[in-house]
């Protein structure tokens, strides 16, 4: 270790070894590669980010899980309809289909919808249903059946003749016949869903993004 002098080059009377003036703190000698790493602070740990990964969109079409969610909801809803015996109980399947479809999206997201996010999703499940619906109604209208069965009805009742003989009439009563179920089977899947999400547990601190 080099060797301390008296004074500093203030003036002031150095303590022996000392290191540096403890009036102006100027080193009392050079300091060596040694002292100079010691003294020299360690730089900061770096900081570890960690990007948490982004919620899923609000309950849109948008949203590929919910739309997912739906669809499925609405496919086991068909096939369940199509059971006899159990399709008698649809009003039950219907509200069943909107209220599952709330609890598999908090399943598979942790996230719980709040009532209106749940009305949506249950909507979608009706929509999906309704649509499903449709495509085997069609399929039903087109197959000879239901010829037999149009031909009994206006042998039962001959006002059915009527409707069934002008294209205008018939067609309007289909259009207000869809549009009747579309309402009650979407109105009652979006009312269990609303459900689901009013009386689900609610997940830890994690609730549906705000639009």
């Amino acid at each position: 270790m080099p060797e301390t002098p008296e004074r500093c080059t203030c003036g002031t009377v150095l303590v022996e070894n000392a290191r540096f003036c403890h009036r102006c703190g100027r080193p009392a000698h050079e300091l060596t590669a040694a002292e100079q790493e010691e003294l020299s602070p360690s730089p900061p740990p770096t900081p570890v980010v960690v990007v948490a990964a982004p919620p899923p969109p609000p309950i849109s079409f948008g949203n590929p899980i919910a739309v997912r969610i739906a669809f499925a909801m609405s496919f086991a809803l068909t096939m369940t309809e199509m059971l006899p015996i159990v399709n008698y109980l649809f009003f039950a399947w219907w509200l069943l289909a909107g209220w599952g479809a709330v609890r598999l999206y908090r399943r598979i997201t942790g996230i719980s919808l709040s009532v209106a996010a749940g009305a949506r999703l249950g909507f979608f499940t009706g929509l999906f249903t309704f649509l499903g619906m449709a495509v085997l109604f069609s399929l039903l209208m087109a197959s000879s059946s239901s010829h037999e069965l149009l031909d009994q009805m206006v042998k039962q009742d001959p006002r059915t003749a009527e409707v069934v003989n002008n294209p205008a009439m018939l067609g309007s009563v289909l259009v207000m016949a869809l549009v009747i179920v579309f309402a009650f089977v979407s109105g009652v899947c979006a009312a269990g869903g609303a459900l689901g999400a009013k009386f689900a547990r609610p997940a830890a601190g994690r609730t549906e993004p705000r639009t």
